[in-house]
């Protein structure tokens, strides 16, 4: 597997207080009754539609009951005709390679498709790119071991839209491509062979199945080559691998992808499958599985293989059919998602010093001292923090190699794509990017995305309803029941007025625990993570201040109350 690579190291850190832009929501009011009419809803269930999503259209998915229904394999030639292909390989013995990728949603695809294409009798073998040689999707590096192992047919998940000549010149090596992906195409750069992507050929019926991540695109094709071979195959172990994706990769929460994920979580509560039901157990949160312990406990461990090490290991993980080697493989990713959030921190910490030092249009920090692996975690807490988009570099001798997260209206790919004189190269979507850049551009670099005007719009009003703290449990009871809400509306914010707090506690000299009470004979926690540094002390709660925040799911089995309350801000 190799030693970890690159440095982790802390710097001193500054004071922050986020600006807020609160805003009351006082316009849900009329919709929630109406939906509780219409719908025969709890008051609480409606309150929660209303709020979150402002027009019909956003409410459906929380609304439609019908079952959990695939589009049929010919709705895309593409995906009808792949599978053509596929089913011909599998049938024929033919040597196939399935290309991941080294994030989530890469490699609960890969998994899907090498074994469901073995279950199927085909004959695969697999390859997942490492963030550290080769780097995101089909590269040189792809091409040297497609050549070395001697395939006639790649097969990529979660990643190839884009990669128009390292996908010619699989082709021109007398090997065909299969790409399935979800990205969005950049013109002129596909590569030749079959590409099923919802977002390349359109028929009209193309929206639902825009929303879909890299791991449900490929089992539509999956599906699809079974039908082409006359054989049956389960939903199950795939719905599970495409729930996990689905939450991991942050998609919009349409109908189709919502059914995927309850239909996903209930398997996994019963999954068979030794490697996830052990990380399950290790984990130890309280069934049912929802999306918060995807996102909490599964991916961050999924994702520290590749940040840390090598990605094949979740593979490897998920494929193994026995507990015992199974286990040894999980100690091992335990192992390195605890060095990942050493790094992650300490980079985290030095990072929010380096830009809390600035006045800038952006975020951005530089340092060779970061880890490359937790770049991207890193970034998206800077942006958080500082309500900007950041750009964080981690610099190794003559090139710095950053991620990007973006902040309101951003498209961080379109503000490096402006910039794209300082970079060696660069690639990603509106809310997220990665780039490289010369250490002597670095400077030129953090000029020209500074530079850049701001967004009509940019700093975007946060919107929260007020709740009276008895009202907190039905608050929670409800919400579990409405998830997975999805990224557009994900943990919504609470104001709670008249907090009277019981004491307070430092944590670690940054993070403050208050204890207030919610009705007799129980008790809440508030906690404010990072709280002295942003500008929260022991007193922020007294006086008749709204407290600003979400409910969040709580760690310990033998915690008074299934949540606490997330400080946020007081106003």
């Amino acid at each position: 597997m190799g030693s970890i690579r690159g440095k982790c190291s802390a710097g001193k850190q500054e004071k922050y207080l986020p600006s807020g832009n609160w805003v009351e929501a006082v316009d849900w009011r009329e919709d929630a009754s109406e939906l509780a009419g219409n719908h025969s809803l709890s008051p609480d269930t409606a309150m929660f539609l209303a709020f979150l999503f402002p027009d019909a259209e956003s409410r459906r998915p929380f609304l439609d009951e019908t079952p959990l229904r695939f589009p049929a394999p010919n709705t895309f030639t593409a995906l009808w005709d792949a599978a053509d292909r596929l089913s011909s390989a599998v049938r024929s013995g033919e040597s196939i390679l399935v290309h991941g990728d080294y994030d989530v949603d890469g490699l609960m695809g890969t998994a899907t498709l090498v074994g469901g294409l073995r279950a199927l009798g085909g004959r695969v073998t697999s390859f997942v790119p490492s963030r550290f040689d080769g780097g995101y999707g089909l590269s040189n590096r792809s091409l040297d071991f497609v050549r070395k192992e001697g395939v006639s047919l790649v097969l990529t998940t979660d990643c190839g839209t884009n990669a128009s000549e390292v996908g010619a010149a699989i082709i021109e090596a007398g090997i065909d491509l299969i790409v399935t992906d979800h990205h969005a195409p950049a013109p002129g750069c596909q590569p030749p062979g079959w590409i099923v992507n919802p977002h390349v050929e359109r028929n009209g019926d193309e929206g639902e199945l825009q929303t879909l991540c890299g791991a449900s695109v490929a089992f539509m094709l999956l599906r699809a080559t079974a039908r082409h071979l006359g054989m049956s195959l389960p939903d199950e172990p795939f719905l599970r691998l495409c729930a996990i994706a689905t939450v991991s990769d942050v998609v919009p929460m349409s109908i189709l992808n919502r059914k995927i994920c309850l239909a996903g979580f209930k398997a996994l509560e019963e999954t068979p499958n030794p490697g996830l039901a052990q990380l399950l157990s290790k984990c130890s949160f309280p069934m049912p599985v929802k999306s918060h312990h995807v996102t909490f406990f599964l991916a961050p461990r999924f994702n520290a293989a590749g940040r840390m090490q090598d990605a094949g290991l979740v593979l490897d993980l998920l494929l193994e059919k026995r507990a015992d080697r199974a286990s040894k493989m999980i100690g091992l990713l335990e192992k390195l998602n605890r060095e990942r959030k050493v790094c992650q921190e300490a980079a985290l910490v030095e990072a929010v010093g380096v830009v809390g030092g600035k006045e800038s249009r952006v975020a951005f920090g530089a340092s060779p001292n970061w880890h490359r692996g937790v770049l991207g975690p890193v970034a998206a807490r800077v942006s958080e923090r500082f309500e900007k988009s950041a750009f964080i570099v981690s610099v190794d001798g003559d090139e710095g190699t950053g991620s990007a997260r973006s902040f309101g209206n951003d498209n961080v790919t379109q503000m490096l794509a402006d910039a794209e004189g300082c970079l060696v190269r660069f690639g990603g979507h509106k809310a997220a990017a990665g780039f490289t850049v010369r250490s002597d551009r670095l400077q030129d670099l953090e000029s020209a995305l500074g530079s850049f005007p701001e967004v009509e719009g940019d700093r975007p009003s946060k919107r929260y309803v007020v709740l009276g703290r008895e009202a907190l449990d039905a608050a929670w009871v409800t919400l579990q029941s409405l998830d997975p809400l999805g990224p557009a509306a994900a943990d919504p914010w609470i104001a709670l007025e008249d907090v009277k707090p019981q004491g307070c506690r430092t944590v670690k000299g940054r993070h403050l625990i208050w204890e207030v009470s919610t009705r007799e004979g129980e008790s809440l926690n508030l906690i404010a993570w990072d709280g002295i540094e942003r500008g929260l002390d022991e007193k922020a709660l007294e006086g008749t201040k709204r407290v600003v925040g979400r409910l969040a799911p709580e760690a310990f089995r033998r915690a008074r109350s299934p949540y606490y309350f997330q400080v946020e801000g007081v106003i």
